[in-house]
């Protein structure tokens, strides 16, 4: 790697430039696409009007709200962020709002507003109210960005998080918390179990949506390390080091990739639910972490 400051081997503007290409592939994509007449036409088996769903999604919802206010209520956090002007690792404890800056925070609001919106959809369902056709098809978007950013959230943190706190020391109870918990590994779970719960019809054409909110938590991202307090909050985010066009891409399109294996499950069909079950469990099985020794460094 280059020396902090030197222009050898930076790829700073490679980086740049490649996020705002694929950027604008993706807006010309929903613009000339029928991706949004497809959203439309499917929309509606997102939601039913079975009391049983919408209590489900309640009680979702719920845990989901709480886990915002417990945010803003636990005191401060322990965040491991990289400085853009020397690629350093710098601890920080932001606290209120400043938390909201992780991609599993994205994850958590992505979540909660499915579950607040398919509430409120199948409320009016229930009732027989005419649908608000922008907030259905909002709650479509939303269930695929969340379901897919909530099933490589709790992979990232089970594979690459914990593992790289543990190996490096660094304590890592409070990676168990109330609100770490929700949106580490409840999210995926809550959303798992709506899919199976409520079948509805997705397209691998809603893949896009997973790039979509991928790059765009890319561009909040830069825009916090030029124009914010200076700083990634994943190492592999900055923009400098050769591999980092790919890095910051790949996020994007591991969210894409995750959808179209949550959407290859739900092709088996409805002859086949058990078989979809025991997949879906298999999955959240592998990717959920509850709980872990805390590090000891007497055990090294």
């Amino acid at each position: 790697m280059a020396e902090a400051g030197g222009t050898e081997d930076d790829y700073t503007k490679v980086t740049i430039a490649t996020i705002i290409s694929v950027s604008t592939l993706i807006i010309i994509y929903l613009l000339l696409s029928d991706v949004w007449q497809k959203v439309a036409d499917n929309s509606a088996s997102f939601s039913n009007s079975s009391m049983l769903t919408l209590l489900y999604r309640m009680i979702c919802g719920g845990f989901c709200v709480y886990a915002i206010i417990y945010m803003f209520r636990c005191g401060p956090a322990n965040m491991h962020v990289v400085s853009l002007a020397g690629n350093d690792d710098v601890l920080l404890h932001p606290i209120g709002i400043q938390k909201f800056v992780t991609f599993s925070s994205w994850t958590l609001l992505s979540c909660t507003g499915f579950f607040l919106s398919s509430c409120i959809n199948q409320l009016r369902l229930i009732f027989d109210a005419a649908p608000i056709t922008w907030l259905v098809s909002i709650q479509t978007v939303l269930f695929c960005m969340a379901i897919s950013m909530a099933f490589l959230t709790a992979t990232v943190v089970r594979y690459v998080i914990l593992p790289n706190m543990i190996a490096n020391n660094n304590s890592h109870g409070h990676m168990f918390l109330y609100h770490e918990q929700i949106m580490h590994n409840f999210a995926a779970i809550f959303l798992g179990l709506d899919l199976l719960l409520v079948k509805p019809e997705l397209v691998a054409e809603f893949a896009i949506f997973g790039l979509l909110i991928g790059i765009a938590y890319l561009s909040f991202a830069y825009g916090l390390a030029y124009f914010g307090p200076g700083f990634f909050v994943y190492s592999f985010l900055h923009p400098q080091p050769k591999i980092a066009p790919l890095f910051a891409t790949g996020l994007a399109v591991c969210i894409a990739l995750f959808y179209l294996g949550l959407w290859l499950i739900t092709q088996l069909g409805d002859s086949l639910w058990w078989l979809q079950l025991v997949i879906l469990v298999a999955w959240l099985s592998l990717i959920v972490q509850f709980t872990i020794k805390e590090n000891n460094p007497a055990d090294n």
